[in-house]
């Protein structure tokens, strides 16, 4: 969650800081909609494993072929889940650039004189 918005707090805008800024909030939300779409498809391909006619062992093909189809749903969602958390992390040093510099242009008002 952010606690800071450089659209808001920055003051200036600052260019291709606010660019950067906004591609990669774009891409934090797409990536959270791709997680939120595979976790569902992981959960509904759980649901046919648990479903797949009795014995649920490697002899039964369904259940074998259910089970590998989870295995890589569940695999790109936790793909999907690694991308998202590195965006948010961009994410995060990004508004912590802007929080310094305001930080930064806060403290040099300070020591002007008036």
């Amino acid at each position: 969650m952010m606690h800071f918005n450089p659209l808001k707090d920055a003051g200036e805008p600052q260019g291709d800081n606010i660019r950067r800024y906004r591609e990669t909030f774009a891409e934090v939300e797409a990536l959270g909609a791709r997680v939120r779409r595979a976790r569902r498809q992981a959960d509904l391909s759980l649901k046919r494993v648990n479903s797949a006619p009795e014995p649920h062992s490697a002899g039964n093909a369904v259940f074998a072929v259910e089970l590998e189809r989870h295995r890589a749903d569940r695999e790109t969602m936790f793909e999907a889940m690694r991308k998202l958390d590195a965006a948010r992390q961009a994410l995060r040093a990004i508004a912590s650039d802007f929080a310094m510099d305001q930080d930064k242009a806060a403290a040099a008002n300070l020591r002007r004189p008036a």
